[in-house]
């Protein structure tokens, strides 16, 4: 299949949107305020690669920076990496968790990623934990207001997180 993929809409730099994104809590099952203080995304585009990078601040006292360089529908797996972190290293929000199993480490993956594009609008990342299990799938949906959402589905098919984005420079 020789498809033309266009990403442009997601091409850009964005914020999340505090307001509007919610996680599942784990013990009620309730869709409950986004406990991050900050997450910024960056997309960037060359033909279907696709880097992406992320500043997530899960705490006053801790950013992380990751990312990863992958083509849509290729066949191998690729690192989702930890570029850099500013805090200190054994931060308890960097030990392993329900999600990333193996923890954050500097210079470590947190997951491998592939990614599956839709169309103009739409596009999947599916990840697994480092020692082969399955992570999570999360849609991407460009919205008509603009704005992404981000859906992060477990491996046992139960929503989790919704996270909306703000493009803040192209």
């Amino acid at each position: 299949m020789n498809e033309v993929l266009d990403l442009t809409g997601f091409e850009g730099k964005w914020a999340i949107d505090l307001e509007r994104s919610q996680v599942r809590d784990p013990e009620t099952g309730e869709w409950v305020p986004e406990w991050l203080k900050d997450q910024d995304i960056e997309m960037r585009h060359d033909g279907d690669v696709q880097t992406y990078r992320g500043v997530v601040k899960p705490a006053d006292d801790l950013t992380m920076y990751l990312g990863y360089t992958c083509a849509f529908s290729q066949s191998d797996w690729v690192p989702y990496a930890v570029v850099d972190i500013d805090g200190p290293a054994d931060h308890p929000l960097l030990q392993p968790n329900a999600t990333l199993k193996a923890g954050t480490t500097l210079g470590e993956p947190i997951a491998w990623v592939k990614q599956v594009y839709v169309d103009e609008r739409t596009h999947y990342r599916i990840s697994r934990n480092l020692d082969g299990t399955p992570q999570y799938v999360m849609l991407r949906r460009l919205l008509d207001d603009g704005s992404v959402l981000s859906t992060v589905v477990d491996p046992d098919g139960v929503p989790t997180i919704r996270k909306y984005f703000t493009r803040i420079a192209d």
